[in-house]
């Protein structure tokens, strides 16, 4: 894919990124609101519903990929070692809860979660890169 601007990778992300979270806030209280008009939802619209909600979030990380993508060496790999390093805390996060899980210390965690740590994680690194000028630093 061809090299654009920070500036119009980042112009691009935005422009997709908000219809996609527009559909995430609509599927999840829409969703929400349509299996509680059931006493008890047949299974297969339980099903059909938790895809609807949870498929925005795969275009997220697709955005975040094609940003990545679209730009500079440098903001390439601040981007990835943001995403490794999100990954890296949510791997971590996730076993440490586990093992505190397995041994009763802790009440189990709803899976649907992990997606949520990533993106702070994800987050927290890039800014705190980002605040130092040069980047996450895992390479410093």
């Amino acid at each position: 894919m061809a090299e654009v601007t920070f500036r119009e990778a980042n112009k691009r992300y935005r422009r997709a990124f908000i219809p996609v979270m527009a559909f995430y806030t609509v599927a999840v209280f829409g969703g929400s609101y349509l299996l509680k008009q059931f006493e008890t939802p047949p299974m297969w619209l339980s099903a059909i519903v938790a895809l609807v909600m949870a498929a925005p979030i795969g275009g997220v990380l697709w955005l975040m990929w094609r940003l990545a993508r679209e730009t500079d060496e440098f903001t390439r790999q601040q981007q990835m070692a943001s995403m490794a390093g999100g990954g890296m805390v949510t791997v971590f996060f996730s076993v440490v809860w586990g093992f505190l899980e397995l041994y009763e210390v802790l009440p189990p965690l709803w899976t649907f979660l992990v997606g949520p740590i990533f993106f702070l994680s994800y987050g927290l690194i890039y800014c705190f890169g980002m605040k130092r000028g040069n980047g996450p630093g895992f390479d410093k």
